[in-house]
């Protein structure tokens, strides 16, 4: 799927020749960041039922059971009743996603998203563009994988990883880490980025333009899924992030 914009397309797919298979050549194979489910299954027990919760947790591949998770929870954030909608973006966002900071905003959810309809989810996203993206587009991710992807900071990281070591001159809009372990070493990346480019240019990289880049891979025949495209990003996050950290004489801890 094409997202609509409602902007001029700032990422250039082809400012550099193969610039999608550069990317993705450094994330070709999965390493590091593992998914997790919550240690209480109950709270997912109680949206999917005991049964499916206990299969999903049986699962030994955590790629796979995050594949399979985001299965079971579409109906739920797809369904007719907005209470059961509800719980299911509250399970995403804040058990499945630690997400810090509890907003009231997210209580609206389920009634501006409607039926996932693309215009509908392309006024979402305009409206709210870096606003909470790390929730939402968790939401987005898990109800239709195949055409929203997950964007938080162990992607943002990956990709403007990558990018720097390019003659690419943009970079990628970096939402705050959910995990506590993270936020030294993402705050010191982010400063970093944001002393080198945020004052040369006018904005950030956002969503349309990751997903236009998921969605060339997908074209390009380098991922399977827009799904796949995203984990291995998520994947690379820490490594990439490491990486750059000792490029530039950054701070950090192992």
């Amino acid at each position: 799927m094409s997202i609509k914009k409602q902007t001029i397309v700032r990422f250039r797919l082809d400012a550099i020749p193969n610039l999608p298979e550069i990317i993705w050549a450094e994330i070709d194979e999965y390493s590091g960041e593992e998914w997790e489910l919550p240690q209480n299954p109950e709270s997912l027990e109680s949206l999917i039922g005991k049964a499916e919760s206990d299969r999903l947790y049986a699962i030994k591949s955590s790629a796979e059971c995050n594949v399979q998770l985001r299965e079971a929870l579409s109906p739920h954030l797809m369904s007719n009743d907005n209470q059961a909608r509800l719980l299911a973006i509250e399970w995403v966002v804040y058990d499945w996603g630690h997400v810090r900071g509890k907003s009231e905003k997210h209580e609206k959810w389920p009634e501006q998203l409607k039926r996932f309809e693309p215009d509908v989810i392309n006024d979402f996203i305009s409206a709210n563009y870096q606003n909470r993206i790390a929730s939402w587009s968790k939401v987005l991710g898990f109800a239709d994988s195949s055409n929203y992807a997950i964007y938080d900071a162990r992607v943002a990281m990956s990709l403007n990883a990558i990018l720097d070591n390019t003659s690419y001159k943009y970079r990628f809009y970096m939402p705050p880490p959910s995990s506590t372990k993270l936020s030294g070493l993402f705050s010191n990346i982010k400063n970093h980025v944001a002393g080198h480019y945020a004052g040369k240019q006018p904005t950030y990289l956002g969503y349309f333009d990751y997903m236009d880049l998921l969605n060339a891979f997908v074209e390009r025949g380098l991922a399977l899924s827009v799904l796949e495209a995203e984990m291995r990003l998520f994947a690379h996050g820490m490594t990439f992030a490491q990486r750059y950290a000792e490029k530039h004489n950054l701070p950090y801890q192992n």
